[in-house]
């Protein structure tokens, strides 16, 4: 992961939520009668990352660009076409996938380049956005890009939440996009399901105590956060805690030590792997900040290690959200 673009290294583009809901509810509309096959009509036009995007034809390989594109892409019951993949930066795939593309190439471990993606020769692109290609290089080799939701601004504010409702509505978007909707809403009453029932688990716990999600980029990193925008601060609160971070119009912040002291958080999350370190490593790290033995959860053993990749856009933030309960007591392991 480059320093400049935390995003990517949590393994992590897209639409903002309200339009990506208002595609659902469209397709929603359109919907063909039970009995009757789903069909996407092309060329097809969708919102992405609030400009319209054309898709001319059906596509039938595709490159992505960071696991939860691999994950949103298996949800949606597209995952077979994937073809060629990058800017995974070394991490396993998704776990619990329905078909594992194990056998698409990786032409870059990092942020592909045009040459790499003209290579793969794919049908369109769908991930967290481009770094070492543009946009017009794409367009003028004709491919489509798919940015996933909560990967729009990367750095910046987003336009809106991305929320578990926000990754819902991305499989929706998928799935129209790649004509699966039938196996998409299959997959997703499973997911929606398993939400439900992990979300009455945590209501047992009551809410009201503070929370923080903190993580190292890298080995010599200083501490950030996530803030309000991410689909860690819907984690939090559906675990019954609010974020102390939460205001912060953004995905990731840099967060001194100062931050967290100030604020003293019932529970630390540590969301750890980013660089390949294990939860004891980034626990011991975060142990060694000036002041940090002061805190209430460290003095009360409520660090509680979520993997990165757990934390992401996608449909894995499931198991984040389990862990996060399970590490509280709320849920047993």
């Amino acid at each position: 992961m480059s320093p400049v673009s935390p995003l990517r290294r949590s393994l992590a583009g897209v639409v903002g939520l309200a339009g990506v809901l208002a595609l659902a509810a469209c397709s929603t509309d359109a919907a063909p009668a039970a009995d009757a096959p789903q069909e996407s009509a092309y060329p097809l036009t969708i919102d992405n990352c609030g400009v319209d995007l054309t898709i001319d034809v059906e596509p039938q390989s595709v490159l992505t660009v960071g696991t939860s594109a691999v994950a949103l892409l298996d949800a949606a019951g597209a995952s077979d076409r994937i073809t060629a993949r990058a800017g995974e930066f070394g991490a396993d795939l998704p776990e619990g996938l329905a078909h594992e593309p194990a056998d698409a190439v990786v032409v870059d471990p990092s942020d592909p380049a045009i040459e790499a993606i003209v290579g793969a020769e794919p049908d369109i692109i769908v991930g967290y956005g481009l770094f070492n290609a543009s946009e017009d290089d794409v367009a003028a080799v004709g491919i489509p890009n798919i940015v996933i939701d909560g990967e729009c601004s990367h750095d910046a504010a987003l336009t809106a939440k991305t929320d578990f409702d926000a990754i819902f509505a991305d499989v929706e978007r998928l799935a129209l996009v790649f004509g699966t909707q039938d196996a998409a809403a299959t997959r997703l009453d499973e997911l929606r399901a398993e939400l439900d029932a992990l979300s009455t688990a945590a209501s047992a716990q009551g809410e009201g105590e503070t929370a923080a999600v903190v993580y190292y980029f890298s080995e010599n990193a200083s501490l950030s956060a996530r803030g309000g925008q991410g689909i860690a601060d819907d984690v939090l609160l559906r675990a019954g805690f609010e974020n102390i971070y939460g205001d912060e119009p953004s995905v990731y912040l840099e967060a001194n030590i100062e931050t967290l002291l100030d604020a003293d958080p019932h529970t630390i999350v540590l969301a750890y792997g980013l660089h390949g370190e294990s939860f004891e490593d980034s626990r011991a790290h975060l142990l060694t900040e000036p002041g940090v033995d002061g805190l209430t959860a460290v003095r009360e053993d409520r660090i509680v290690g979520v993997r990165a990749a757990d934390l992401s856009p996608d449909p894995g933030a499931l198991r984040g959200l389990r862990a996060v309960l399970e590490g509280t007591g709320a849920l047993a392991g």
